[in-house]
């Protein structure tokens, strides 16, 4: 049997949105809400007239960037 999604409500730039979650992956999902959080804070303070959508986007650009650099430094050993 499998559980229902508990809501979660996480805060980015100072704004709060319900989230579904798996249960026993509430601390995961704060952990990246607050990376996310931490990396819009980031762009918007750099760029002051840069709107929520371009903030994001550039957030979600730079995680990814982060992610594909981390995979492509993993041994090639690990891969095959």
């Amino acid at each position: 049997m499998s559980s229902q999604p508990k809501t979660l409500t996480v805060s980015i730039l100072g704004k709060e949105y319900p989230i579904g979650c798996p249960e026993g992956e509430e601390k995961q999902l704060a952990a990246a809400a607050r990376y996310l959080d931490e990396k819009t804070r980031s762009i918007r303070m750099s760029s002051r007239s840069v709107g929520m959508d371009r903030v994001l986007m550039l957030a979600a650009l730079n995680i990814a960037h982060e992610l594909l650099q981390t995979k492509s430094e993993q041994p090639a050993a690990k891969q095959g």
